[in-house]
């Protein structure tokens, strides 16, 4: 798990690191002649916002995978090793489920 953290980690350094470059080439156009635009300067931003959107999909991928994994360790627990796991789940249901009996029968405020 802690390597999906590292990946994780990585991944939203470069996302702030193209962010910051992007607003420096932003800069650059607007501090440019209206026009003659400084081409170099669109094609970088134009990369690093391609870069951002790829990075941030593997954030999210890593935390579905982490999710995955964290899921299925749960899974896998028996009744005595995962007992106060498994009963906590089927209490915050029941839970949810006597709540809406009773928004339905108008006795919840």
């Amino acid at each position: 798990m802690t390597d999906y953290s590292n990946r994780q980690l990585k991944a939203l350094d470069r996302i702030s690191k193209k962010t910051s470059d992007a607003e420096s080439h932003l800069a650059r156009i607007e501090d440019s002649v209206p026009d003659r635009r400084h081409r170099t300067a669109q094609h970088e931003t134009i990369k690093d916002i391609k870069s951002i959107l790829k990075h941030a999909r593997k954030v999210g991928e890593y935390d579905a995978k982490t999710d995955a994994k964290a899921d299925e360790k749960l899974d896998k627990l028996s009744d005595t090793d995962g007992y106060d796991i498994k009963r906590y789940r089927e209490e915050h249901h029941s839970l949810e489920k006597a709540k809406e009996v009773l928004a339905k029968a108008g006795k919840l405020e």
